[in-house]
């Protein structure tokens, strides 16, 4: 009971850092507790699954019964089997050799009860055990699945799953994807497999998963795939302890064991053929499904390297993206402490993505009053017409972790708190230029329409839902087709920023909103991203490292004594306009949110609060946006003719 207690209490110290890696943040994002990962567990294999003798049956998932991790060897492999290289065929066909992956077939006679014998493939990967056992559980994810569609793996996968149930913290019912197989003649119809997938860590730090077929209501065949049958067993094992080495110097690195039985089910004939070494088409299935392990070992050693400029032979918005904006991917080390580095000047500017810039345990969370009663009522959140509620939403700002108090000692960042400012609506509209003048001053959008409607209820002694302040970011997409997506935030109590409340960020917004300089701006506005949710790549590639916007990209500044305008205009960056148009087409599959603040870079403007955030569930982009007219006015002409900054101060 005492080894137990410390193992318990052990795992629950390092689930914190793990949590802070990159397959820990995948991992605990899907709902999971990183701290299960860590403890030996005992899981159950549901009760006649993995049975040849049942000729492969498919049982209804049940949940009674008690768990046991399987032995080494799984049950769908005869006892005492031995193993044959299986070399020729679809090895050949599939190109399994020259991908450096040897793999094994059970020496045993082909009767009916077994139409497809066991395959096994080994590979050493360069990781921990535990990193491993992270990165197989999330790695291949589909993290997009929109109702009545048809899922399809992710990009660069051979294979990716989408969770149908998760039944406790051991055990998902998962639907797992294939792409098509070309099996001469022709290519077959890709194969889905609805599997039971129980996973945990044994006494001696061995990890095993076990995958069954299983039938789900929630999951039916469908005419876009033949639904198969599987049997399959990883099993991640740790090095053996070198007695004349110190622990210090022990490589991470695990050995990851695949074993797999697969019936396609289908049209595919599964008796041998003599001019594929005597082995049957349903062997080209299994061999496909070992080949995932492949994909975990490209990911793991991806990890481990800095994601390098890829030249004019690579993808040059990615290397972009490295370049000026300095997003990498995560740091692998789990122990790497809550910093990042800076530039002479005391800005963010890291080398590698820091992943304490977004803390995931609070990603689920979205604040309900900024919409709250939004189709009932007439005011400034709803005159124009904003983007449709669903479409938006107002992250926890403690999502984003900012410089704590003392950041320039210790580097330590901290979770940010409650934001400054709050989010009442959001407009994506599209434009047939640019609109440099902001939409702030613009008389047919809310800000103006808010204070009209404000003089008149108050000429009739009422009053209105017009804020103190309203802080405003205007996001310039270039085009054509050209688009703004602006980001309204009211200040319902000015003395959060105007120094009066004696807080070091009241200080900072004050010399902000209503100071004289511009270069104090251009090197004060700070943007933290977030892909919360799509494509694995887009994620590793956006990061979450925090950017200094004005020394990226032109800024231009609206102020009034009740409103200020920031335009972010992404048009004066080649390398922006690159990467805008590339994420455009990843558009529709992404949630991102976005952290607007302003940097501290002393102890009396730290520790930084962030002043307003947002969420963008899967934009869209179109003729179905509300088109916004130029203002009546010579503003735009005049300022694309000087070409210079634009600080325009009305009504003061």
């Amino acid at each position: 009971d005492a080894r137990k207690w410390k193992s318990a209490l052990d795992a629950c110290l390092v689930s914190e850092t793990v949590r802070d890696t990159t397959w820990g943040q995948l991992f605990v994002m899907d709902g999971r507790n990183a701290t299960t990962a860590l403890l030996p567990t005992e899981v159950m294999v549901r009760k006649g699954m993995g049975n040849t003798d049942d000729n492969m049956a498919v049982p209804e998932i049940q949940r009674t019964g008690a768990f046991t991790l399987p032995e080494d060897q799984p049950k769908f492999v005869q006892p005492g089997a031995a193993w044959k290289p299986f070399e020729g065929g679809w090895v050949t066909l599939l190109g399994t050799g020259v991908q450096g992956l040897r793999i094994l077939q059970e020496e045993r006679l082909r009767d009916q009860s077994s139409p497809c014998t066991p395959l096994k493939a080994q590979v050493i990967l360069n990781a921990s055990p535990l990193h491993a056992f992270l990165c197989l559980m999330s790695l291949a994810r589909l993290e997009f699945d929109k109702k009545n569609e048809v899922p399809r793996p992710n990009s660069g996968q051979r294979a990716s799953f989408r969770v149908i149930e998760r039944v406790d913290d051991h055990m998902d019912i998962i639907h797992l994807v294939f792409r098509p197989l070309y099996l001469f003649p022709s290519w077959t119809s890709p194969r889905d497999f609805v599997l039971s997938a129980t996973g945990g860590m044994k006494p001696d730090g061995t990890y095993v998963i076990c995958f069954d077929s299983v039938r789900h209501s929630k999951c039916p065949p469908t005419p876009e795939y033949t639904r198969g049958d599987m049997h399959g067993v990883y099993t991640i094992a740790p090095r053996k302890r070198d007695p004349t080495s110190s622990s210090s110097n022990t490589p991470h690195e695990c050995l990851l064991t695949s074993v797999v039985q697969v019936n396609p089910n289908g049209w595919v004939p599964l008796g041998p053929v003599p001019l594929l070494a005597h082995q049957g088409y349903g062997e080209a299935f299994a061999v496909s499904a070992l080949l995932q392990i492949l994909d975990i070992k490209d990911a793991l050693d991806h990890e481990r390297f800095i994601l390098p400029a890829l030249g004019s032979n690579g993808n040059p918005a990615q290397s972009a993206i490295v370049r000026d904006f300095g997003m990498m991917p995560p740091s692998p080390s789990f122990t790497r402490r809550m910093v990042d580095g800076d530039d002479g000047n005391g800005h963010d500017h890291s080398q590698s993505d820091d992943p304490f810039s977004y803390d995931f345990t609070y990603a689920t969370n979205e604040a309900t009053e900024s919409k709250m009663d939004f189709h009932k009522q007439r005011g400034i959140a709803t005159q124009p017409k904003p983007l449709p509620a669903h479409k938006w939403a107002q992250p926890d700002a403690n999502s984003f972790r900012v410089r704590g108090k003392t950041y320039k000692t210790d580097k330590i960042k901290i979770n940010a708190g409650n934001s400054i400012g709050r989010l009442f609506a959001v407009d994506v509209v599209r434009v047939d230029e640019t609109m440099y003048t902001g939409f702030s001053t613009h008389p047919t959008e809310r800000i103006q329409l808010g204070l009209e409607r404000e003089r008149q209820l108050k000429s009739k002694g009422l009053s209105s839902d017009m804020p103190p302040f309203i802080f405003v970011v205007n996001i310039c997409l270039p085009g054509p087709p050209f688009y703004h997506g602006v980001f309204y935030y009211a200040i319902d109590d000015r003395s959060t920023i105007d120094g009066t409340d004696g807080t070091p960020s009241s200080k900072l917004c004050n010399q902000f909103f209503f100071g004289d300089s511009d270069e104090f701006r251009d090197s004060t506005f700070k943007l933290i991203p977030q892909i919360v949710e799509g494509n694995f790549m887009v994620r590793k590639a956006v990061g979450s490292t925090p950017a200094i916007m004005g020394t990226k990209l032109r800024q231009e500044y609206v102020t009034n004594n009740r409103y200020f305008e920031v335009i972010l205009d992404c048009g004066s960056s080649s390398v922006a306009t690159g990467v805008i148009r590339l994420s455009l087409g990843y558009a529709k599959t992404l949630v991102v949110d976005m952290g607007f603040l302003f940097e501290g870079n002393s102890e009396t403007t730290l520790p930084e609060r962030i002043f307003g955030c947002v969420r963008m569930k899967y934009p869209e982009f179109g003729t179905h946006l509300r088109k916004v007219e130029p203002p009546p006015s010579e503003q735009q002409r005049n300022y694309e003719e000087r070409g210079g900054k634009l600080e325009m101060r009305v009504g003061e």
